[in-house]
């Protein structure tokens, strides 16, 4: 038989009204074909799962031809349309989600859509809500992320300024943060070579076995410039 359905349209947010094509399946439940399996497997081939309450048929999901099968799965089924009304209202008045297309139901049977629709408005500020506190959440675990490494970098500087090795990867950190270039070359030299370095321009490196000492000079000319750097700034 044929029926006009509301169900989802396929933007899963739109309730729309075909005329589909029916098949008995249990009390006030009925199956439309949706999906066949792309390689002919008939127990999973998708229907729609339609129930019917009063004259209105709505969809209640989708399942495979193997669960559609289960004994278990159709009391499921009947029971939840047998007492779909009264499950709605509870949902609403639990505070649970309100689908639009439950409210669109109701529209159809002619029953108040007030409490279920303000159940949705309050279900919604609610996640809304959720959404704001995990965002500021989230802003706050950066902020402190950021403080904390900021506070490394100055600890690191210090050290540097002191005159203590530091590693070459914090040398660049820090030299990057205050604004200071170094040449590519150079950081490539420090990135894949130093292990690390002072303000002396002393520097511990790594050493391939059969390969020759990297040359230094960018890095020790590196450093001094940097030195000058922050001598120009604390002047000006």
């Amino acid at each position: 038989m044929k029926a006009k359905v509301l169900k989802y349209k396929f933007d899963g947010n739109t309730v729309v009204a075909p005329y589909m094509e029916l098949e008995a399946y249990a009390e006030n439940i009925y199956l439309s074909l949706s999906d066949k399996n792309e390689y002919g497997n008939e127990n999973y081939d998708y229907f729609h799962v339609v129930c019917k309450v009063e004259n209105i048929y709505f969809s209640c999901g989708q399942y495979s031809r193997e669960m559609l099968g289960r004994e278990e799965q159709k009391e499921k089924l009947v029971k939840y349309c047998k007492n779909w009304i009264a499950n709605m209202l509870q949902d609403a008045e639990n505070g649970n989600h309100v689908s639009l297309l439950s409210i669109r139901v109701f529209e159809e049977l002619g029953l108040d859509t007030v409490p279920l629709l303000q159940a949705r408005e309050a279900y919604r500020k609610k996640q809304e809500q959720r959404r704001q506190e995990q965002k500021e959440q989230e802003e706050e675990k950066r902020r402190l992320e950021e403080a904390k490494w900021q506070q490394e970098l100055d600890e690191e500087k210090q050290k540097f300024l002191n005159g203590e090795y530091i590693p070459a990867n914090m040398f660049l950190e820090i030299t990057k943060r205050d604004g200071f270039e170094i040449h590519i070359r150079t950081k490539g030299t420090l990135n894949r070579h130093v292990c690390g370095l002072n303000k002396s321009g002393s520097i511990r490196f790594y050493k391939k076995r059969g390969c020759r000492t990297p040359d230094f000079s960018g890095c020790h000319k590196a450093i001094a410039a940097y030195l000058t750097f922050l001598e120009t700034i604390t002047e000006s």
